[in-house]
């Protein structure tokens, strides 16, 4: 078999196998990664059948002499061959590699995604999931495929549930925020954060031709994604944190204040990590690229680190604790033994969660890193679940003195709002990653940040000079502002710094003598005029990492400090995200400076650009429009709402008695009972669309920017003549969709074949 050519000839593939390769993976344990599909029971299992050392260019070798040709004949002779493999696995290797887990097989156990296994030991396997009769679910769709499961024929649906009609994905809700007087609030207090997730939430949106709503729209984590040149300010400069200014002017008596609170980069000569992996049903949508994430970790291991890696299902599992790392060679072992791991069942963070700080705490090194590392959708449907639970849980463990770093990785069914607890509460970073550049971005060149904690409960609290300024507005951190008091009260909490990690803010400010020219009079709060010749000062509170007492560091800002690119790229981004928001904060100055921008693609000349991220951001926003919504001031500009929380009562796709899986299986039963659009194929009871029934959607594809439908079949829309984004494809069938496989007829997208 060759295994290069299947690797060169699918995109994805090829993309994962190259930036293996760029972590220092040998080329045999690249191939083998690349090529298997993380998480699938069949391919986990023949995995465990080689021997631990050098697993991975031993499979590599078995796979060159395999009888077939391509990756599907290859997984079709793994199980014509290996039919017995999962029962032999759990019944020999699996007390080795889970000594804990009861080996008897018969058990069935539902679980988010739809990780059920029961009598038959080759129930199924398909996406990374089983069942034993029924249809199966794995991400967020329905997967369409036959088996034999307990004697007899499995009936299932070639239609494919629309992901969108049943996605949980849950955020906190955002609400944007009016000016505030400087006579009446004098300060503006709120968490300082290094926080990107957003980011990571809005690219994957636009990846799958889904929309963003306003709670997915982070400013301030948009404006950390990015990178502002400060190098040679503050040289040498001796401080935990460096406070960075900057004022351009808006318009008419407004300003913009740029501020950048950025950590000394103190790298830890070694480190102690839990890897705490979601290995539920759910985490086997081929949105998540959690091997990509998993092989991006271990690669910055050295010698002498020590490494415990758990898993978390229904139940959680220790796949080895304490293990020191013996060198470069050692990694790829490491990565063998995660391709063991299959996925299935339910989610019971919890579980995991006590089970990685226990270990944690006993492999505890003193000036270490010590980390725990979480990767998951958040979708914890077992155990402790809701926010308050999770909260207590996550702020007892912290006292053992481990840091949390949170990655998130899904579609459909992302957590967001508990994952945000998990991190703030827990004293950790949290990123989202779905596709390489974001691993690239958020993982590899960022890991130091990541994982190395150099402060904690860092707060920021700005104080105006009623002199110079009337009012402001701080843009963004809606969901992280706090009261005056808060900022000197120990035990309110905030969020931790990551080593070089910095943090950006931006205000817009109403320039004027706030004493002599009072936007609202008191009668008995009045203030007196001042002889200080600055703006204000931006004040920074933190503790160090192990330490409860508090230290503070303050920075004035001058009447003038000198806008730069800083300042200019800040400003950018912040209107991209208010449009993108549909928000109904920008003003004229504000689509002045964004048509500017756009304009010649003027952008590009500023320092720290990402044109990956923008180029995915930027394609719901076209100069025409722009210019039509600076005309109108976006009075007319309406969004279809994204879920912000999940049903009442749902645990997950597959949570037991959820009010999820109900919609489902009513789904299921309305098509095989009612649709008259459906034959019988396969065995008795399963059915697919003849072929001359099927119906494209007659609508065509949805406007981003109008959300019309009518008409649009070409590339741009019929209505306002958006171009149609890149991730919505037309499928032979003349469906139009934003998925991998065509819901109408099946069809893999053109990219994937």
């Amino acid at each position: 078999m060759d295994i290069k050519f299947e690797i060169n000839d699918h995109i994805l593939k090829k993309e994962k196998y190259e930036y293996l390769l760029s972590l220092g993976y040998g080329d045999k344990a690249a191939c083998v990664m690349a090529f298997f599909d993380y998480g699938e029971m069949d391919t986990a299992c023949l995995a465990a059948i080689f021997p631990r050392e050098n697993r991975l260019d031993r499979i590599y070798d078995w796979l060159v002499e395999l009888p077939v040709f391509t990756y599907s004949d290859s997984r079709k002779y793994i199980k014509e061959h290996f039919s017995d493999l999962p029962e032999r696995i759990r019944k020999e290797a699996e007390p080795l590699l889970f000594p804990e887990r009861n080996p008897q097989m018969g058990y069935v156990q539902a679980g988010a995604g739809g990780a059920v296994y029961g009598g038959n030991p080759m129930a199924m396997m398909a996406g990374g999931a089983m069942m034993t009769g029924g249809a199966m679910m794995a991400g967020g769709g329905m997967m369409a495929a036959a088996s034999m499961a307990n004697g007899f024929a499995v009936p299932t649906l070639a239609k494919i549930v629309d992901p969108e009609q049943t996605a949980t994905d849950s955020y906190e809700l955002i609400e944007e925020k009016d000016a505030k007087s400087v006579l009446t609030s004098p300060t503006s207090t709120f968490r300082m954060t290094t926080s990107t997730a957003s980011v990571g939430i809005m690219l994957n949106q636009y990846r799958n031709g889904r929309g963003i709503g306003i709670s997915q729209v982070r400013i301030e984590e948009l404006l950390n994604y990015f990178d502002y040149d400060h190098a040679t300010e503050n040289a040498g400069k001796k401080a935990p944190f460096k406070i960075y200014t900057e004022l351009m002017d808006k318009g008419d008596k407004k300003k913009l204040l740029y501020i950048n609170v950025e950590a000394d980069d103190t790298p830890k000569e070694h480190q102690n990590i839990v890897l705490l992996l979601d290995t539920s049903g759910s985490m086997s949508s081929q949105e998540t690229v959690t091997i990509e994430s998993l092989a991006t970790i271990v690669s910055k291991l050295k010698e002498g680190d020590v490494l415990s890696l758990i898993t978390y299902s229904t139940e959680d599992h220790t796949i080895f604790s304490n293990h020191v790392v013996l060198g470069h060679g050692d990694l790829e072992d490491i990565m063998g033994d995660i391709m063991t791991i299959w996925i299935e069942g339910c989610t019971n963070g919890s579980a995991g969660i006590e089970t990685a700080y226990s270990i944690g705490e006993k492999t505890y090194k003193d000036g270490w890193n010590n980390q725990v590392i979480l990767i998951t959708d958040g979708d914890l449907n077992f155990g402790i679940n809701s926010k308050d639970g999770l909260k207590n849980l996550i702020e007892e463990k912290k006292k053992t003195g481990m840091f949390l770093s949170v990655i998130g990785t899904g579609l459909y069914n992302y957590k967001d709002d508990k994952l945000e607890v998990l991190s703030k509460h827990g004293n950790g970073t949290y990123c989202v990653v779905n596709d390489v550049e974001d691993v690239k971005e958020s993982i590899d060149r960022r890991f130091v940040s990541l994982t190395n904690i150099v402060a904690k409960d860092v707060k920021a609290q700005v104080e105006f000079n009623p002199k110079y300024v009337q009012k402001y507005r701080l843009l963004g951190y809606e969901n992280r502002t706090l009261n005056h008091e808060d900022f000197r009260n120990d035990a309110v909490i905030s969020e931790p710094y990551g080593s070089g990690g910095h943090g950006v803010a931006l205000y817009e400010l109403y320039m004027g003598n706030a004493v002599e020219e009072p936007a609202e009079t008191l009668k008995y709060q009045r203030m007196m005029p001042n002889d200080y010749e600055e703006l204000g000062t931006v004040s920074v509170r933190f503790k160090a990492p192990l330490s409860d007492v508090s230290e503070e560091v303050s920075e004035i800002i001058p009447l003038s400090p000198k806008a730069t690119d800083n300042s200019k790229l800040a400003y950018f981004l912040y209107c991209i995200s208010e449009f993108l928001r549909k928000s109904d904060k920008l003003d004229d100055d504000d689509y002045a400076f964004l048509l500017d921008m756009l304009t010649d693609e003027k952008y590009k000349s500023l320092a720290g650009i990402k044109q990956y991220a923008l180029d995915l951001l930027l394609q719901e926003i076209d100069i025409d429009i722009v210019t039509k919504l600076r005309e109108k001031h976006y009075v007319d500009m309406t969004d279809r709402p994204v879920n912000q929380t999940p049903m009442n009562g749902s645990i997950g796709m597959m949570g037991q008695g959820g009010p999820m899986m109900n919609l489902m299986m009513q789904q299921m039963m309305q098509q095989q009972s009612a649709d008259p659009t459906l034959h019988m194929v396969d065995g008795p009871g399963s059915q697919k669309p003849k072929p001359e029934n099927r119906v494209p959607n007659a609508g065509g594809w949805t406007c981003p920017n109008c959300r019309c439908s009518e008409g649009n079949h070409g590339k741009f829309c019929a209505t306002c003549g958006t171009p149609r984004p890149k991730e919505i494809w037309q499928c032979k069938c003349g469906y139009f969709t934003s998925v991998k496989f065509c819901p109408n007829c099946g069809e893999p997208k053109p990219t994937e074949k």
